[in-house]
């Protein structure tokens, strides 16, 4: 077991508290070459019991097996824990949501189950404009206690707009990720592979700053290609 009694319980008074609408975790995993698979299926399995299985439903696909399920969410790492409401909100998480992490995707699940970003007005507004794909990337590590903050502000803002994903990536759990992106602390975000990076627990003004810096450099450069 995974979740002592005491968690669930907490987890039990949390969602009857906080809890709205339904959600569906799409789990993609596999049991050969993935050392964490297991343990998120049933970590997964373990949430949705103390929780209650009318508010969480529960999918599970193999990229394999179900390749055009993997190619239809963009999946190319395991294990990917996609979290949908009425649809899909672009909202990942890439590796096992253990330690601090799992409150990672505790108030993931949360956040979508309540189909509103816990977003300032004046940020919802500006995220308006937004008409270009940005990707977000968090990395994070199971130990760091300013990652889940991160996370759910990239969470939050993948809520609010169609154009923002927002994935969380265990920066241990994929090395190539961390060392491509020159990962040394965390959590580190990355939008658009690199157009605009930072590390830290931002502020979400400050958050957003940088997403418009990288919407306005985009629209840029599309002008310039047309003319």
């Amino acid at each position: 077991m995974l979740l002592n009694l005491e968690v669930r319980n907490q987890l039990k008074d949390i969602f009857e508290k906080e809890f709205k609408e339904a959600v569906t975790i799409k789990l993609f995993s596999q049991a050969i070459g993935c050392e964490s698979c297991e343990t998120v299926e049933a970590l997964v399995e373990e949430l949705r019991s103390a929780v209650g299985e009318d508010k969480i439903a529960y999918e599970l696909y193999s990229p394999v097996i179900d390749k055009e399920k993997a190619e239809e969410y963009g999946i190319d790492r395991i294990p990917t824990i996609v979290i949908e409401g009425d649809k899909d909100y672009g909202i990942r998480y890439i590796g096992l949501p253990a330690g601090l992490e799992f409150s990672t995707l505790v108030q993931g699940i949360l956040q979508v189950s309540k189909r509103e970003p816990k977003l300032a007005p004046q940020t919802l507004e500006q995220l308006r404009n937004i008409d270009i794909p940005i990707e977000l990337m968090v990395f994070v590590t199971t130990s760091c206690g300013y990652c889940p903050s991160a996370a759910i502000t990239a969470y939050n803002f993948a809520l609010a707009s169609d154009y923002i994903t927002a994935k969380v990536i265990d920066a241990s759990e994929n090395p190539d990720l961390a060392e491509r992106f020159q990962v040394v602390g965390v959590p580190k975000i990355v939008i658009n592979e690199g157009t605009a990076e930072f590390v830290g627990a931002q502020p979400e003004n400050a958050f957003l700053g940088y997403i418009v810096s990288v919407y306005e450099k985009l629209k840029r450069e599309a002008l310039t290609s047309k003319e």
